[in-house]
């Protein structure tokens, strides 16, 4: 009897085996310069959207790009040891740090590139530009590119035209001027009103320069954190309690500015969520052969998913902080740091069907009840179908498929084109009225 036991059990689990089958990975970039210039502002570097991703990004991203492979390539099989280009689909917002953060992190995940032919005598030549004087560089033997360096195509679209990314969206800053006149966001600034104090005399702050919102207070969060990252100079007199306290507040300011209502939540999270069902949907049915989409990103795009997948909200994490009656099982309080990332697995079941698994910063994360860490894809899909809006209508966005053509063309260009045309057509109607009264004459 227990060996027949024994074999039922095998047989079931040889029957009911569970298989990868798609992955869907979207990051932050890593470490940037300040985005802000209110603490010893280097006028030299770059800020805001323009902030470049740091040496300590690199690094962030490159070893992500190593956890990634360790996962996907050697643990579980999914992808192939070298690159595959019909395996993977690469995309970054077009901004230059989360563009550096997917090279960084594609030079983890394949760290090894292709070789050339191995040509000899006359026929090395055929690896050198037609420039007089170009050489083989010394010491790169076969290799394509040096220290074995793997170049893989990263996709971009215009930055006001990507939804998913980017979230770009015209009413947004409309959205966040409502938002910080809700009660909530009042209770919670004025619950803040002793950080302040402490921190406007910690930095010597007066007059028009002290700090009495949360908002602007994660503003010098944004600065600190990357000069911790970066091994820049902190505030000496800024107290470690006191920065710990604006950690804490970090990620509430950011829901609150940004994703404070459902509404805001359902229509940031759309473009992207739909972009999962899309991919998983043409996998699933032989459409589409890319098993690992990755996307790089902002903590904006994060945070909103973070809110979409019902893991944290501004509620849950305002009624933390002031120390409410708990009802959320669920609320990540955290900011989205550098190089988080959020990971979307598709795996079949033989019995059951495909399902999903998501993955916060390499944890399982709970999807569709507050204790299961898997979701069947269709009650996913019908979740996800459930929150999405029509994006472009909400956020204002003329339906277009093409650059809009002042995007295209300067303004003065098309005026000076439309001037020569006339100037042209008047040279031409002179001549023809001038050759006219000659003939008149004759």
């Amino acid at each position: 009897m227990k060996q027949i036991l024994i074999l039922v059990f095998s047989l079931y689990e040889v029957l009911c085996q569970d298989k990868l089958l798609a992955v869907q990975a979207i990051w932050r970039h890593g470490a940037r310069n300040p985005y802000y210039c209110n603490f010893e502002c280097d006028p030299n570097v770059a800020k805001g959207d323009a902030a470049l991703l740091t040496p300590t990004g690199m690094r962030q991203q490159y070893v992500l790009g190593k956890w990634l492979r360790q996962r996907y390539i050697i643990d579980t099989p999914l992808l192939s040891p070298t690159f595959n280009e019909n395996e993977i689909y690469i995309e970054s917002s077009d901004v230059n740090r989360t563009l550096q953060s997917a090279y960084s992190n594609l030079q983890g995940m394949y760290p090894e590139g292709p070789n050339v032919p191995h040509f000899v005598d006359e026929n090395v030549s055929l690896l050198l530009p037609p420039n007089k004087g170009s050489v083989t560089p010394p010491g790169i033997g076969d290799y394509a590119l040096p220290n074995k360096i793997q170049l893989i195509p990263i996709h971009t679209k215009q930055k006001d035209m990507d939804y998913a990314i980017a979230i770009a969206c015209p009413k947004g800053p409309d959205m966040v001027a409502e938002n910080k006149k809700t009660k909530l966001y009042k209770e919670v600034n004025d619950a803040t009103a002793q950080l302040y104090k402490d921190f406007n005399e910690q930095l010597k702050l007066t007059g028009e320069k002290q700090v009495n919102d949360f908002v602007q207070l994660s503003n010098y969060r944004d600065t600190f954190i990357c000069n911790r990252y970066n091994g820049d100079p902190m505030p000496k007199d800024l107290k470690p309690e006191t920065l710990k306290q604006i950690d804490d507040i970090s990620n509430l300011a950011f829901s609150l500015e940004k994703f404070q209502t459902p509404e805001q939540v359902k229509l940031f999270s759309t473009p992207y969520f739909k972009q999962v069902i899309d991919h998983f949907d043409s996998f699933l049915n032989g459409t589409s052969h890319f098993k690992y989409y990755g996307s790089s990103s902002h903590d904006s795009t994060l945070l909103a998913l973070l809110s979409g997948l019902n893991l944290t909200s501004a509620q849950c994490q305002a009624d933390i902080y002031l120390n409410k009656t708990i009802t959320h099982k669920n609320c990540i309080k955290e900011y989205v740091e550098f190089a988080s990332n959020i990971i979307f697995e598709l795996y079949n079941n033989s019995i059951t069907g495909p399902y999903v698994k998501v993955l916060y910063n390499g944890e399982y994360m709970p999807l569709c009840s507050t204790e299961g860490k898997t979701c069947k894809y269709s009650t996913l899909r019908s979740t996800f179908m459930a929150q999405q809006v029509d994006y472009k209508a909400e956020c204002g966005i003329k339906n277009h498929d093409e650059i809009p053509i002042e995007k295209e063309t300067p303004g003065w260009a098309i005026a000076f084109f439309i001037i020569v045309i006339l100037l042209l057509v008047a040279g031409l109607g002179m001549v023809i009225i001038i050759k006219k009264k000659v003939a008149d004459s004759e």
